[in-house]
């Protein structure tokens, strides 16, 4: 370790999917009776055919928002963002596939959304994110910088799209130590895998790779699995955490 990073400490990598807002009751996208078996990706969500399922596209979306809706932060939403709120933002990096926004309110101070967000708009004509106007998506919305409408589209990263917060995770496998931890919660890696995350000398079974899912997948490359939902399973890992997370 550089004597830089002895000072501040070991980072916190933390990589979440949708099993982190499962039991807030958010259904997951692939995992069990996951919305993927119910609704077509191509219909929904893919960035080369979306206009011509406008109608469809902000139905299903505006269906998410509306299931969000009363969802409350659970345990584990309210661990992680204890954490950052402890180390700081610098140390502990939140990095999540989900595009709700229960990080946030559990406290979090800062989260990486890899896949967009629910309460964004973009305008795929002139580039422009800008932040939608009352609860839902309306189809009406007309960009406010070059005033298209039919352009504009949820604020969601579809399949197909470029999504511009990847490069957080190729910036994390060119600073990753080892002495850094890396916690993936709630995630099948079908979308994100390990090797994209992870430097290749953390590859295999690392001490310091903690997988938290009822499910595990991959776990070749954790050194600590614990096979349970999102709350139990960063309850049991909490106190290994906070020791390795000590400045030597």
């Amino acid at each position: 370790m550089s004597s830089a990073q002895h000072a501040r400490g070991p980072r916190l990598y933390v990589f979440s999917g949708a099993g982190l807002s499962a039991e807030s009751g958010i259904s997951t996208f692939r995992t069990g009776n996951g919305i993927w078996s119910q609704e077509s990706i191509d219909k929904v969500c893919n960035f080369l055919t979306w206009r011509q399922n406008r109608d469809a596209v902000f139905h299903f979306y505006n269906e998410r928002i509306l299931e969000k809706r009363d969802a409350l932060p659970n345990e584990a939403h309210q661990i992680l963002a204890a954490w950052q709120r402890k180390w700081g933002t610098e140390r502990v990096r939140l990095i999540t596939q989900n595009i709700d926004d229960l990080l946030e309110r559990a406290g979090a101070l800062h989260v990486s959304h890899l896949h967009g967000d629910m309460h964004s708009m973009l305008c795929t004509s002139c580039d422009l994110r800008f932040p939608k106007e009352g609860e839902v998506y309306r189809l009406d919305t007309a960009c406010p910088r070059c005033g298209e409408v039919e352009a504009v589209k949820p604020g969601v990263v579809f399949f197909h799209e470029a999504a511009p917060e990847y490069l957080k995770l190729h910036r994390m496998q060119l600073e990753m130590t080892d002495d850094d931890l890396f916690i993936a919660i709630g995630t099948a890696f079908q979308v994100v895998s390990p090797e994209s995350v992870l430097p290749r000398e953390r590859w295999h079974h690392h001490k310091r790779n903690f997988l938290v899912d009822p499910e595990p997948r991959r776990t070749e490359f954790f050194g600590c699995v614990e096979p349970e939902f999102a709350t139990v399973g960063l309850r049991s890992i909490e106190s290994r955490v906070n020791t390795l997370m000590m400045v030597r």
